[in-house]
């Protein structure tokens, strides 16, 4: 395990995002962090309430972040896994647990500044004990060049009485090929809200996002929100699926996708089932332009129809 200066490149995406760079350096801010580079620990920094351990193995690392039980983390767990060559392959194996009555926010962040045929994999195991309120917050920049092959698999299970909350960004930068899987297993009287953002900005951009919340207990709710854009040739596929499998159980899927350009495309699969006869499940879906009216307004002010369509797209991707 390494204590080297972290590459700033990584970093410096943070701004992107409107992210202070500090928060997530040792030393700097508040809060527990872990820094990674490929596979050498950079930093790591751990406080009352948080375990946070990692083990470098070939490609990357196994991370443990432990929330004890019935700790309150005002400041937000800050985790950056990225890579500043080129290309390789990077896997990371991280084991979130939130032990019964924690609340905390995890804020992830995933850059690689040069990536230029570089593949990142996750594999993620979350455990949300029972009475938790549990954020996970994760940014993503794959650079400005063609983008990385991103493959990130995640596991939730969130307990009984539990909120959870999941935000994933990736609307910065060049995206490449990105295939996320997402599954969330949600037990009695448990809140889910899922919110996925995404834009595919060029021909070589492929995005396809499946966010999956199963509610497995009495009671559980969720909402799946997911937006994004395609142009120039980008393509994304959201799937929003959600299945009530238990009594009284709520739930909802929504997604919004604007198509732009030539060969472009956009695609949305809602996927809704429900097995007990006192669950509702729902879903709505809209995809195509903004409406003319609004470009028109815009570039009543003197903007291209290129700048106002940027505009639009960037107040629908900012919206929580």
């Amino acid at each position: 395990m390494s204590e080297k200066p972290y590459p700033e490149e990584i970093l410096e995406s943070l701004e992107n995002y409107n992210i202070d760079i500090n928060d997530f350096l040792p030393g700097h801010g508040k809060g527990a962090k872990l820094l990674l580079n490929f596979n050498k620990i950079s930093g790591i920094e751990e406080i009352e309430g948080v375990i946070l351990k990692g083990r470098e193995i070939e490609n990357g690392i196994v991370a443990d972040i432990i929330i004890k039980e019935g700790s309150v983390i005002e400041d937000p767990v800050h985790l950056c896994f990225g890579v500043n060559k080129q290309s390789g392959i990077q896997q990371i194996f991280p084991r979130i647990i939130a032990e019964d009555n924690t609340e905390v926010t995890i804020r992830a962040h995933c850059s690689f500044p040069n990536a230029d045929g570089l593949t990142h994999k996750m594999f993620g195991h979350f455990y949300i004990g029972n009475n938790c309120k549990f954020a996970y917050n994760e940014t993503h920049y794959h650079g400005e060049k063609s983008g990385a092959l991103v493959a990130p698999v995640s596991y939730m299970y969130i307990g009984e009485n539990s909120i959870y909350e999941n935000n994933f960004n990736l609307t910065q930068g060049t995206p490449g090929k990105v295939k996320i899987l997402l599954d969330i297993y949600a037990m009695k009287n448990s809140v889910i809200r899922s919110n996925v953002k995404a834009f595919g900005k060029g021909i070589g951009d492929s995005i396809r996002i499946r966010d999956s919340v199963f509610l497995e207990g009495e009671n559980a709710r969720s909402v799946i929100k997911m937006k994004a854009a395609a142009k120039d040739g980008g393509e994304v596929l959201m799937y929003g699926i959600t299945e009530g499998n238990a009594p009284y159980c709520n739930g909802h899927v929504e997604c919004q996708e604007i198509v732009l350009g030539k060969g472009s495309i956009c695609r949305s699969r809602p996927f809704i089932r429900a097995i007990d006869p006192t669950s509702t499940v729902s879903h709505e879906a809209s995809l195509g332009r903004f409406p003319q009216k609004w470009l028109d307004e815009l570039q009543a002010k003197g903007l291209s129809e290129e700048e106002a369509t940027d505009i639009l797209i960037e107040a629908m991707l900012g919206e929580d």
